[in-house]
């Protein structure tokens, strides 16, 4: 339960203050995610079951809060699809390509007149929140996630006493197919990868952020920050989202509500 005048450390700025109620994905999507006769269905790893629960932690104070909503959730808010439009997707059909293969095109954010690093800065910011707390999701279970020395770096980059850290990369996809566009997925730590790839999606918008300090050739060209045009893709994102989907169905007990529905 949410508390008043609660004061400690605030994980951001590292000081004592008052803190406030700070979601971990957000409060506008979980708002998204529900409507008048229907709760938000949440999955974890035990439990797929609908409901009004939110993840929020006193965590931040209100100016860390204020700044993270400013610079990514904001403007960030704008383009993933939300309860009428999916602006990303939109610019992106109606520009020209920079890059088309079979199973993405590429478009330059510059061109297009699209801000990229706050998409960067709202990825981190919740890879960053995802690592500094364990949050309560359902059945007793936490979630949280390691994203060791890159921790650190992170914070100073979000609070705004560094740039963008070295080592990092954040990749970004407006997903053409339906099922991404209605979902969000918390982080998560990808298998199988070269280096440590995390996987957040958000409303259409999947982001996947990079950590390597010898990253390969062209790792650059991937990064919505690093690029030189400042590159974001689109894709069919059907079949990672099903199989994040399924993951879930493997090792979950669906709640009877939804059995029913």
């Amino acid at each position: 339960m949410a508390q008043s005048n609660v004061e400690g450390t605030c994980a951001l700025c590292l000081k004592h203050r008052k803190l406030c109620k700070s979601h971990y994905l957000g409060r506008v999507l979980h708002t998204l995610s529900s409507d008048p006769d229907n709760h938000p269905v949440v999955m974890t790893p035990k439990l797929i079951k609908a409901t009004p629960r939110q993840l929020w932690a006193h965590l931040l104070c209100e100016d860390c809060e204020a700044l993270l909503n400013e610079r990514g959730e904001k403007p960030v808010q704008a383009l993933f699809n939300g309860a009428s439009t999916f602006t990303l997707l939109n610019r992106m059909n109606v520009a020209l390509a920079a890059h088309s293969e079979k199973s993405y095109e590429s478009y330059s954010g510059s061109a297009m007149g699209i801000e990229t690093e706050p998409l960067a800065y709202y990825a981190l910011s919740i890879l960053w929140k995802g690592s500094v707390h364990k949050w309560t999701t359902l059945d007793g279970q936490e979630s949280s996630i390691d994203i060791g020395k890159y921790q650190e770096p992170i914070r100073k980059y979000l609070h705004g006493e560094a740039g963008f850290p070295d080592g990092v990369y954040v990749n970004v996809s407006a997903c053409t197919d339906v099922g991404s566009q209605g979902m969000t997925y918390a982080p998560s730590l990808l298998a199988n990868t070269p280096f440590p790839m995390y996987s957040l999606l958000v409303r259409g918008i999947w982001f996947h952020i990079i950590t390597t300090d010898t990253p390969p050739s062209g790792l650059d060209d991937l990064c919505c920050v690093r690029s030189a045009r400042n590159l974001l893709f689109k894709a069919d994102c059907s079949k990672p989202f099903l199989e994040s989907a399924r993951s879930f169905h493997e090792t979950a007990t669906v709640s009877p509500e939804l059995k029913k529905g």
